[in-house]
């Protein structure tokens, strides 16, 4: 009874001395429970898709699509040259001509034989249609010369053909030391040739993307000297076997240079993308590592929920990943530290989207 009345006292001391409305135990039990029923405010991101890119980087030295260095045939005093430098020229036009008097005095000889030896036979058919009765063996001979009269000005004009250098295919000239006047033989250099308006440039790839470099596979061509100019271009050829001492194959970029701005010789950095599928991308900063590997914090509700992920690549800030999240869903960025599974928490981003809304902006209110 005495300690029934003490404990009263005491209360009612409390009450009119200090205010008290709660006893200890009741306010240590009252704030248990509010730290359980709080919200922890935390900034998410959503989960997206992205594509993992495999770059392959390999320089090459480009060349022209068709190009040659032209010799004359024969011997002779040059005559006639088109030979200025840079010079574009199409195909079968004549470059250089050397004296050929002689071989064109030889085909009109040829000419005149030939012309004979028909008006023969063509005598000797007219002559036996009329019961001359020419022995078979002479029109047989007649036909013969006809024939060898054919071949002798083939010949003839075969040799005249070679006393001039025609361009075998449209492109440019390049620098000569050859002039009219000059005496050249089958070794002196004329000129060269160059078709540039595509350029091709052979790089090397690693043997790990065979069936990835395929024909017409888009590239990017960068300059070696001009790192921002990118051009672009294609795969046209692929090496049908792997160097056993590289173990890399080669592959050939075809360039467009119809602008007529890149030249052969350039080195170029070939740049080629090869998508391997699409992958979960999350911030990098949402990614923890815990004893049984990687997880992200994600939201359920309002509730947190610890994911296990699978770690694939790192780009750029984010981290492609694989694991039971789906695109859309939100992982947490801050505050993680201070997760627990199942905790109560607060989106930061929401509540930021909500109060910016147009609803709710009193900018938009009358």
């Amino acid at each position: 009874m005495l300690m029934r009345f003490s404990s009263l006292s005491v209360s009612l001391a409390c009450v009119f001395m200090f205010g008290c409305t709660e006893s200890p135990d009741e306010e240590k039990r009252t704030s248990r429970g509010s730290w359980s029923a709080r919200e922890l405010p935390v900034v998410t991101a959503p989960v997206e898709r992205a594509p993992l890119i495999d770059s392959i980087k390999s320089v090459g030295t480009a060349r022209a699509r068709q190009s040659v260095t032209l010799y004359p045939e024969s011997s002779g005093v040059v005559t006639f040259a088109k030979l200025a430098p840079d010079t574009p020229v199409t195909t079968g036009e004549i470059l250089l001509k050397l004296d050929d008097r002689d071989q064109a005095l030889a085909v009109r000889q040829a000419e005149v034989e030939l012309a004979e030896a028909k008006r023969i036979l063509n005598r000797y058919l007219s002559l036996n249609s009329t019961d001359a009765n020419i022995p078979q063996s002479t029109i047989d001979t007649a036909q013969s010369n006809l024939d060898l009269a054919e071949i002798r000005l083939a010949q003839v004009e075969v040799e005249l053909s070679r006393r001039q250098v025609t361009a075998p295919f449209s492109g440019r000239i390049g620098i000569t030391d050859v002039e009219i006047g000059d005496r050249v033989d089958t070794s002196t250099v004329v000129t060269t040739l160059d078709d540039r308006s595509i350029l091709l440039v052979d790089f090397k790839v690693p043997e790990s993307f065979i069936g990835r470099i395929v024909m017409d596979l888009n590239v990017q061509a960068r300059q070696w000297e001009s790192p921002d100019d990118n051009t672009s271009g294609r795969i046209v050829a692929v090496d049908s076997r792997v160097d056993s001492a590289t173990r890399a194959f080669r592959a050939r970029a075809a360039i467009d240079n119809s602008a007529d701005s890149l030249r052969p010789g350039m080195a170029f950095e070939i740049d080629a993308s090869i998508e391997k599928g699409e992958y979960l991308s999350v911030p990098e900063l949402s990614v923890q590592w815990g004893a049984d590997g990687p997880y992200v914090w994600s939201t359920k509700g309002d509730r947190a929920m610890r994911y296990p992920v699978e770690m694939v690549r790192r780009i750029e800030g984010r981290m492609l990943i694989r694991g039971e999240l789906v695109e859309g869903q939100r992982v947490i960025l801050e505050g993680i530290q201070s997760v627990r599974p199942g905790m109560k928490i607060k989106d930061i981003n929401s509540a930021t989207t909500t109060a910016r809304s147009p609803k709710n902006d009193p900018a938009d209110r009358t």
